[in-house]
């Protein structure tokens, strides 16, 4: 296994830590970021918001991709089928 957790540049609401977490696991990134709300909310808030702080200075920046940076469509598929009667 050879995955890098990585700070995200296309899920990125704050510093792309809850994007990086949901790609790492596979997962969506709207279930993490509840997660972290969750935890915001039975923590108290500051741990929570303190480990943010330490995990987007310390996880490394998603690595460019040069086919497919800022390509907003690149997850798109442009292939068209016609129904010919």
């Amino acid at each position: 296994m050879n995955k890098k957790l990585y700070k995200s540049r296309h899920n990125k609401t704050l510093a792309g830590v809850c994007g990086g977490l949901a790609e790492y696991f596979d997962i969506d990134v709207t279930i993490v970021r509840l997660i972290w709300v969750a935890f915001f909310f039975l923590s108290a808030g500051f741990p929570i918001f303190l480990a943010y702080i330490i995990a987007a200075f310390i996880m490394p920046e998603e690595p460019i991709d040069n086919n497919n940076y800022n390509n907003p469509y690149s997850n798109v598929d442009y292939k068209v089928d016609k129904d010919e009667q």
